[in-house]
């Protein structure tokens, strides 16, 4: 009869047959650093065999594979860490020649009594898991690449759309002196005595328009509005006489008698241009124009109303930012912003309220007198 296994010896082989199926390379060192087992997944994780393993000298093993490590000297810096010092523990990555990545790990300590037996490494193929980190790095940095470059697209677009819209403004508020210049040439053709009236609106006119430009060309300085007393009535009636509108708009017309104004004169006429020409295109097919301008409580307050088609609910809140919104069948409704700027630079605001196919309410604010300004806007 075969000799009955004992407790220790059955021990033993299912220590072996566990360490066997693991998924982890495993080696044995004893007390002498001589391997004294190991497992098939060591083996293959090693390129090695039995047989090379018959001297179980740990220094023959190491030269065994040396060949095919990377980084070689942090590999052998882990093994003189671990000769030197029995409690030493740790983990490194092992690098091959041929891509292998192997994690080592010297965590197992063999004791019993105090007195050391030995340690286990273990060793786990992280090569895929390599893999896809580079390839994650590979694909952020491809990204990063391609998201820097969009954005570059991006920032020349802004650009573009920019300039479009510093165009766009400029033709636009362009429009009402040279509506005026134009009327005026007819009128000195339909009367040649009335030349002296013409010339005069087209001198106005072309001194507006070099403003007009000259305020655009350093609106990006912020430049602060050049206050001078101003009569601010006679400015709302030349921006009403000088309007290009069509016969069938009829203007309405209500101001009080205080008169002076502390305010930059053309830039504060540009205001009043944009408001009252967006009106004129809110109304293709005719209506009225108000205006009606009063000083309460340390203000002037200048009311635009139409009788257009109005402003939808979804435009409103982006009404006085610089971007295009069409608001009327006619005209690109460009300058509110503008607007916005300017008086809001002045110590004063600008609002609107509408009714979609009932017309729209613009009511501006400036303050009456320089000492509601803030300080460096004050007149001298």
């Amino acid at each position: 009869m075969p000799e009955e296994a004992t407790p220790d010896t059955l021990k033993e082989l299912i220590l072996e047959a566990q360490l066997g199926l693991s998924p982890s390379g495993i080696a044995v060192v004893d007390d002498l650093d001589q391997v004294v087992f190991w497992n098939k997944r060591f083996l293959e994780m090693w390129r090695l065999t039995d047989e090379d393993l018959k001297d179980p000298d740990l220094n023959v093993v190491i030269e065994k594979i040396n060949n095919r490590v990377k980084n070689t000297e942090e590999y052998r810096k882990t093994l003189a860490d671990a000769f030197f010092d029995q409690a030493h523990q740790g983990t490194d990555i092992v690098k091959f020649h041929d891509g292998t990545h192997i994690e080592r790990k010297t965590v197992s300590l063999l004791d019993k009594e105090g007195r050391y037996h030995g340690r286990v490494w273990y060793f786990t193929d992280i090569t895929q898991q390599k893999n896809r980190e580079q390839g994650y790095e590979n694909y952020a940095s491809q990204l990063q690449r391609i998201v820097a470059s969009r954005t570059q697209e991006l920032i020349e677009a802004e650009r573009m759309a920019a300039s479009g819209t510093l165009a766009s403004e400029i033709a636009h508020d362009l429009r009402s002196p040279l509506q005026s210049i134009r009327n005026a040439a007819y009128m000195i053709k339909r009367n040649p005595k009335r030349i002296e009236v013409g010339l005069e609106i087209i001198e106005k006119s072309v001194l507006r328009s070099l403003d007009m430009l000259e305020e655009m060309r350093s609106s990006t300085r912020k430049a602060e509005p050049h206050l001078a007393r101003t009569n601010l009535n006679q400015l709302i009636r030349d921006a009403l006489d000088e309007l290009p509108r069509p016969d069938h708009i009829i203007i309405q017309l209500e101001m009080d008698s205080v008169e002076d104004a502390w305010i930059d004169g053309s830039q504060i006429r540009r205001v009043l241009d944009n408001v009252l020409l967006n009106a004129v295109e809110a109304m293709p097919d005719g209506g009225v124009i108000s205006v009606a301008k009063h000083s309460i409580d340390g203000k002037f307050i200048i009311q635009v109303s139409d009788t257009g088609i109005g402003i939808s609910e979804e435009v409103l809140p982006n009404l006085f930012e610089r971007k295009f919104y069409t608001t009327k069948p006619h005209g690109l409704g460009l300058g509110l912003s503008y607007c916005k700027r300017t008086l809001e630079s002045h110590g004063g605001s600008i609002m609107v309220d509408s009714v979609l196919g009932k017309g729209a309410i613009f009511t501006i604010e400036i303050p009456l007198i320089s000492g509601t300004l803030p300080g460096s806007l004050r007149p001298a």
